[in-house]
């Protein structure tokens, strides 16, 4: 029963903050999920959903389910979007609805800065139930909901072939069912598409995750583009002292893994993704898989993009 509660206690605390940012690794293809900002830059309407399942085989694993919504309705200068997540570990779920808006502005020939912002609310979930053990007054008999409200910002500059983005979430502070306060995330992004070949273009990004009180969170990304069809490439994902320096805390926060991504270009309306994570460290076990599907809704008089769109 002590290594029961143990678990338990683990397996709450991790819901209480990381689900609160949950894992992506195709947020390459769809970066509104982490930058308000990102907001309507495709140009056209676009819909994307994706499932992911972590750490497939171990109960209670994480599952998340996210749908997006976004494009520009007035005059290429305003985006809207609406992002609707789900996440559930264990006994623990979020439920989160975003709105989201961001302004571009043209700040030479061919580079745009966006300044975007996403107001939701967030519905948390705990199920007593599932826990399965009865009579202990400190775990609920039954479900205990609680409603926040949060505020995202982020700012997003791209020209044709270069993009970086710098974003916070989790602005407005507060204390949940657990009392344990969600820290803020500030997330920096930024890559490079380079043309191989008329046929292949490579692109290397790199995503960093810092809250400033543990280890920073870091994917490493290298894709290949073939034929403006089919993306093809890896992302490491580790953690490294950046602002925090305990080599302790550091070695219990590592999540170091390797995720595959591809996503095909099937149409010119219609993408569909994949992933797949194996893990590197003590869940070196278990693996996560990851798929997506999007679709752009163009004008009548548009048969395809006017250019490309690498990010």
């Amino acid at each position: 029963m002590r290594i029961l509660y143990t678990l338990l206690a683990l397996l709450l605390t991790f819901a209480a903050s990381a689900q609160q940012n949950p894992q992506y690794s195709q947020y390459i293809f769809n970066s509104m999920a982490i930058n308000p900002a990102y907001t309507g830059t495709k140009g056209v309407l676009n819909i994307n959903a994706f499932h992911r399942s972590q750490w497939t085989g171990l109960e209670g694993a994480p599952t998340t389910q996210a749908l997006s919504v976004d494009g520009i309705p007035a005059h290429d200068r305003l985006g809207l979007g609406l992002n609707i997540t789900r996440d559930k570990i264990g006994a623990y779920s979020t439920l989160s609805a975003y709105a989201n808006a961001a302004t571009r502005i043209s700040v030479s020939e061919h580079g745009v800065l966006s300044l975007g912002v996403a107001a939701g609310i967030v519905q948390n979930v705990m199920d007593g139930t599932e826990l399965g053990v009865p009579d202990d007054p400190s775990i609920p008999s039954g479900k205990e909901v609680t409603y926040r409200p949060d505020v995202k910002l982020g700012m997003y500059f791209h020209t044709p072939r270069f993009y970086a983005g710098l974003s916070a979430s989790d602005l407005i502070q507060y204390k949940d069912i657990l009392q344990i306060e969600p820290k803020r995330h500030y997330y920096f992004t930024t890559g490079y598409v380079f043309d191989v070949s008329s046929f292949v273009k490579l692109k290397p990004s790199i995503l960093v995750k810092e809250d400033f009180h543990a280890p920073a969170n870091i994917d490493l990304n290298g894709f290949v583009l073939l034929g403006d069809k089919l993306w093809l490439g890896t992302s490491y994902r580790t953690s490294a002292p950046i602002f925090n320096k305990n080599q302790e805390e550091l070695e219990v926060n590592k999540r170091t893994a390797l995720a595959l991504i591809a996503q095909l270009q099937v149409t010119n309306a219609l993408r569909l993704g994949y992933s797949y994570d194996k893990m590197l460290n003590d869940l070196n076990g278990f693996h996560s898989h990851e798929i997506s599907v999007g679709y752009y809704f163009f004008k009548k008089q548009d048969t395809k993009m006017l250019t490309p769109q690498y990010f």
